[in-house]
């Protein structure tokens, strides 16, 4: 039952849901999302050509809210999340991924804040992060900046805290007026960003009306070896976040909002990526390519990062450790080699 302001509207909400060979996880989905106390939904699933059971398991769950959607064959994962964004109805949005879990507010407690605040387009939440097997293991999607929980955040103020913190948006949690989907979002990325099209979707839907994170966990984020996020954990080249940020900042409209103080903000990040890179080639024993990143890493730049953010202090940190471990590594490998 809709637990809402009796008084208040109760307005359509869309769950759109892609969905592709989830069929371990789908089922958890939709039931936490069709015991949301917020009654007044349609789901769509748009199910990407899976090769498994999960239209089966889709199929199984009586609810006359779902609604399936299958492709004849795979359309990739952005065209995916486009397909959902031409399925989408009613006054509110959301795009869930077939493999979290929602907490039975999240819904109802998204679209009181937007029905309140008709300045913002759209409101994210922050998130417990859970493992395979269900188990919490941490929180992400807190804003990264004092005072701006639950606050509009606009296209300039997002950008520039990207610049400084990188993307902290949990992207299955946001809630988005339809009509900003349907008119102005349409297609959801670009080739140019590869996997972060989901930044540049947050930074053009601030461009329409600003955001906002409510100050509370709503959901469970899943973290999985199988995931393509833990490839990324595992990157020994720079991640597509970079791709977006450097198509913005090649932008005469938006270099001229920036000051000296953002981009060495991103220069950072960049230094903080480096060192993310060369942990995994030295992993792989790829000692050089490792040394070449950390080259110049560790300077009076990097101090001054260390003192304004923990990812500073941890980029620091790490940086001087592995420039005192590769000559070791490498004595260490020259001496094996000398005992054969």
């Amino acid at each position: 039952m809709n637990t809402l302001n009796p008084h208040a509207s109760n307005p359509l909400v869309c769950i759109c849901i892609p969905t592709y060979n989830a069929e371990h996880t789908v089922r958890e989905t939709l039931e936490s999302i069709c015991a949301q106390t917020y009654s007044n939904l349609v789901i769509h699933v748009s199910d990407n050509a899976s090769t498994d059971d999960t239209l089966k398991v889709v199929a199984s769950i009586s609810d006359p809210r779902i609604h399936i959607h299958p492709q004849q064959e795979n359309i990739g994962g952005e065209g995916n999340f486009t397909r959902c964004i031409q399925l989408a109805e009613g006054k509110y949005t959301a795009i869930f991924h077939a493999d979290d879990v929602y907490q039975p507010e999240m819904v109802e407690k998204q679209v009181h804040f937007l029905e309140a605040n008709s300045e913002v387009g759209s409101v994210f939440t922050q998130a417990f992060t859970i493992d395979e097997h269900g188990k919490r293991t941490g929180l992400i999607g807190r804003v990264p900046e004092k005072g701006k929980e639950g606050k509009p955040i606009g296209f300039e103020d997002l950008l520039k805290m990207m610049l400084l913190h990188h993307n902290f948006l949990v992207c299955p949690s946001v809630l988005v007026r339809t009509d900003i989907y349907k008119q102005h979002i349409k297609e959801w990325g670009s080739s140019l960003f590869q996997s972060a099209s989901d930044i540049d979707t947050w930074l053009r839907l601030s461009r329409i009306k600003p955001i906002a994170v409510l100050n509370e966990p709503l959901m469970d984020y899943r973290i999985s070896t199988a995931q393509f996020s833990e490839k990324i954990r595992n990157r020994t080249e720079k991640t597509d976040f970079f791709l977006v940020m450097d198509y913005y900042l090649g932008k005469d409209e938006v270099r001229d909002f920036l000051s000296e103080k953002d981009f060495l903000h991103y220069g950072w990040l960049e230094r903080h990526e480096s060192v993310a890179c060369a942990i995994n080639l030295l992993k792989q024993g790829r000692k050089g390519e490792a040394r070449a990143l950390l080259k110049g890493v560790v300077c009076w730049d990097a101090l001054r990062a260390a003192v304004r953010t923990k990812r500073g202090f941890a980029t620091l940190m790490v940086a001087i450790l592995l420039n005192l471990l590769i000559p070791i590594a490498s004595f260490t490998t020259y001496c094996g080699r000398f005992r054969r």
